[in-house]
């Protein structure tokens, strides 16, 4: 029986409609981070405090991502989004009131963070049920590309806005911008259109038994190394980016200028390198480059001093780390096989998320009893070096090969 498909226009409205609420989540989780002194002494708490804001988003991601997939997977995408967007503008708002208030403000933080796995996770079920085959790819990057706007705006607005009207008016701010994208959201979506636009995607439940087999595959297990390690780091610069670069000198409006270099190279990164390793047919001597490049990089993050060389060395490392990100996704998915990606996948991002809260945590209590960020920074570049024989014992992947 002959199957009839139909794709409709109305897709990029389904698009444009959620790209801006996904946006707002990831500027919610960053909104203090280039500020991080400022907040402290506004709050009178230490950088433990802020950064334990900031980490609410790792920390609620890892128990909540699950019940979000069931949502999606059980009601439809819609209703995750619906969910996630009433979390983010409700609490986003209610901060406003309570703004002089640090244990409500973190509260409502922590509340917020729950909404981000329901907007983050429907980056698959969208395109599946709007867009044709081709174009699924485009339409899940684009969503992924949503989440290091929100980087970018949060790293560059946050100072501007917390300097020119304080703490409460940067609430204020983006409480409004959480409402404006909510209501967007949740106005302009729909479900699904009348006619499917292409073949259903094959329903994948995460199970216990696939993540055991995957744990004893010792190919992928160099992938969890990896994915553990760099996106741990990436994670904690991104939270701690002004308490690193403020005892250089350096002002909370250049940290959020070097916060985004990081990323907006990281975005070039991860369009120019994965094409590089596809027409290369390689995986693992781009692993071993890219970690073995990120010791100095990381090095000169550390300890020099000109705002001018280390955005340049900050773009550097963005470049290369996010850029081989996507690269480490598709090699787990293939050497994960038969394990289907979505386990794959979601058990290399659950391991970042762990690493990224428990550094946190680390780079804060080295940093207190050393007395100095150098001692943590330090720790940052020797992590970094241990993954190098990780990625030398790395072998390609037998589907990548059958390519050749």
């Amino acid at each position: 029986m002959e199957t009839n498909y139909k794709v409709y226009k109305y897709r990029w409205v389904i698009l444009g409609a959620i790209v801006p609420i996904i946006i707002c989540t990831e500027m919610f989780w960053l909104i203090l981070s280039p500020i991080s002194s400022m907040a402290g002494e506004y709050y009178k708490v230490d950088s433990m405090g802020i950064s334990l804001f900031t980490a609410s988003y790792m920390i609620m991601y890892i128990l909540c991502t699950i019940p979000a997939s069931w949502v999606i997977d059980k009601y439809g995408y819609r209703y995750s989004l619906i969910i996630g967007a009433l979390i983010t503008a409700i609490f986003g708002i209610l901060r406003i009131a309570f703004a002089d208030n640090f244990m409500v403000v973190i509260v409502f933080q922590f509340i917020i963070a729950i909404g981000q796995p329901f907007l983050l996770n429907i980056s698959t079920k969208v395109p599946a049920n709007w867009f044709p085959l081709y174009e699924r790819s485009i339409a899940s990057g684009i969503l992924t590309m949503a989440q290091y706007m929100g980087f970018v705006v949060a790293m560059i607005l946050s100072p501007i806005i917390a300097g020119d009207y304080g703490i409460p008016g940067l609430y204020k701010v983006f409480g409004v911008i959480g409402c404006v994208c909510a209501a967007v959201a949740i106005l302009f979506t729909r479900e699904k259109p009348p006619i499917p636009s292409g073949p259903e995607v094959i329903k994948e439940d995460i199970s216990i038994r696939s993540m055991m087999h995957l744990f004893k595959n010792k190919n992928f297990g160099y992938v969890l190394v990896i994915a553990f390690i760099s996106m741990g780091i990436f994670n904690t610069l991104l939270t701690l980016i002004e308490n690193i670069l403020k005892p250089r000198g350096m002002t909370m409006d250049q940290a959020g200028i070097v916060g985004a270099a990081f990323v907006v190279a990281g975005v070039i990164g991860a369009v120019l390198l994965p094409f590089l390793s596809d027409k290369l047919h390689k995986r693992k001597p781009l692993f071993v480059l890219a970690i073995s490049f990120m010791v100095p990089l990381y090095l000169g993050i550390t300890y020099l001093t000109d705002f001018t060389l280390v955005t340049v060395i900050s773009a550097l490392a963005g470049f290369t780390v996010m850029g081989v990100a996507p690269i480490l996704f598709q090699h787990g998915a293939e050497v994960a096989y038969p394990v289907k990606e979505g386990t794959s996948f979601g058990l290399i991002l659950l391991m970042g998320q762990i690493s990224g809260a428990l550094f946190v945590v680390i780079f804060e209590a080295v940093n207190k009893v050393a007395g100095t960020v150098t001692v943590p920074m330090l720790c940052i570049v020797i992590a970094t070096a241990i993954e190098i024989p990780f990625t030398i014992k790395m072998k390609e992947s037998e589907i990548l090969k059958s390519r050749e």
